[in-house]
């Protein structure tokens, strides 16, 4: 990924060679309450459907509303020249052929293009206020923010919970230890996405103490990074433990492990894991196909079953709508669920999205996924504000393959700030030596 022959919009800058850093004089730089409002949003994301809706909106719609209101208001111009970008013109594209597969098919219902359409619309305003190394900052703290409410939380509430009741001998028996620890839990209605938020802290935190200039400040990020990635563990999620473990690799790689401190912060990663993590959560860290007392696991049982039905829907999809409403039940998607016969989605992204609108819909949504990576920039390993981005693009591409919300808001995030960061701040897809040593990270917050 860090190696990539430079191509596309990417060019090698001909200012850092003389020593220079590219005019920004094309754009304003952002003020406190851009900065804010990129801040705060990441943080209220993870509680965002326990507060009441108003008019049937979200908090979460609400804030994205706000934040395109400021930014039509306040910085059309800059708008004009970021809703093109390769891509969100991929997004437009999938958008279209979606809508088209799905008035094709019986049943339709376009609420899941609705969403997705409204979580690039987000992506858009939040690349048009990430536009200088403070507005990225705002957004990268964040998410050391979030994680660490988050994880005080699972500290409290379930830590204690889990260390008493010893270690569990099987996957089934880790289970019943999860669903005790969280029984009558006011955040427990996806403790998956919990985990995922403290992962995605621990990464960003452990990127900024690989990188950064200011020695005290290493040794805080260092302790936040290992307080949040045990509490990542403590849900007993197996997708959050690999997301944590491939996302820290991928920043490991993309600085180079043979430096000694990057070896000694990994060490030290490790052992807080060793120490810390309860003895109960290992167990459930296993995935099995096989079948126990009549009953298979529950992302074998969905993923067998897509597999046995994949010709029924790998050329153009059934629709989102038919999927939901019947073809769901007829073809063994359903289970019952307190006393109710539920559809369960895929658990898996690019799945969901060909069981939806097929190989047409998965190319298109393909298509996304390279135009970001491509706007990753190159030598990401100089900086740590690139670094941090290099993991949470990895999680949020890990979190793809296991959830099937594709339109989550937390998408809009990371790829607003990437586009943001790609169009603004690294505009030749090459991380200057020289800007970064003349831009000292300091927290805007």
């Amino acid at each position: 990924m860090i190696d990539r022959t430079v191509r596309w919009d990417q060019r090698t800058p001909a200012t850092e060679v003389r020593g220079e850093v590219p005019s920004r004089s094309s754009r304003s730089r952002t003020g406190w309450p851009e900065q804010a409002l990129i801040f705060s949003t990441i943080v209220i994301l993870p509680v965002q459907n326990h507060f009441p809706s108003v008019a049937g909106m979200s908090v979460g719609f609400l804030i994205f509303a706000a934040i395109a209101g400021y930014v039509i208001v306040n910085s059309p111009g800059i708008l004009g020249k970021v809703w093109h970008h390769p891509c969100f013109i991929a997004a437009y594209a999938f958008i279209g052929v979606s809508i088209l597969l799905e008035f094709a098919s019986p049943l339709s219902r376009y609420d899941e293009v609705v969403r997705f359409a409204q979580m690039i619309g987000g992506a858009v305003c939040l690349a048009v206020l990430c536009r200088d190394r403070t507005a990225l900052i705002a957004g990268l703290y964040g998410y050391i923010a979030a994680a660490l409410w988050v994880s005080a939380y699972l500290y409290l509430t379930s830590y204690g919970v889990i260390q008493e009741m010893g270690e569990a001998t099987s996957f089934h028996q880790a289970s019943k230890v999860r669903a005790e620890a969280f029984a009558d839990k006011s955040l427990q209605a996806n403790v998956n996405a919990l985990a995922f938020v403290c992962s995605q802290g621990a990464i960003v935190a452990f990127a900024l103490a690989l990188v950064g200039r200011m020695k005290h400040r290493r040794i805080l990020l260092l302790g936040i990074a290992t307080f949040c990635l045990v509490a990542a563990f403590l849900p007993m999620s197996r997708g959050a433990a690999v997301i944590s473990l491939v996302s820290f690799g991928a920043i490991l790689y993309a600085q180079g492990i043979s430096h000694g401190k990057t070896l000694i912060f990994a060490f030290v990663l490790g052992l807080g894991l060793y120490i810390f993590v309860p003895e109960a959560v290992w167990s459930r860290m296993a995935f099995s196909s096989e079948s126990r007392d009549g009953k298979m696991e529950g992302r074998a049982w969905i993923y067998t079953t897509a597999l046995n039905r994949l010709p029924e829907y790998v050329v153009a999809g059934v629709g989102a709508g038919n999927y939901y409403s019947k073809w769901g039940f007829e073809k063994g998607f359903g289970k019952e669920h307190d006393g109710f016969l539920t559809v369960y989605g895929a658990h898996n992204s690019l799945l969901q999205i060909t069981i939806f609108w097929g190989l047409f819909g998965l190319l298109m949504y393909l298509w996304i996924i390279w135009c970001v990576y491509r706007s990753i920039p190159l030598r990401c390993g100089r900086d740590e504000l690139s670094l941090a981005l290099v993991g949470i693009m990895v999680s949020l591409s890990l979190w793809l393959m296991m959830s099937h919300g594709f339109s989550d808001k937390s998408f809009a995030c990371g790829l607003g700030m990437l586009v943001g960061a790609r169009q603004w701040i690294w505009p030749t897809g090459i991380v200057s030596a020289v800007e970064v040593g003349r831009m000292p990270a300091t927290s805007p917050i």
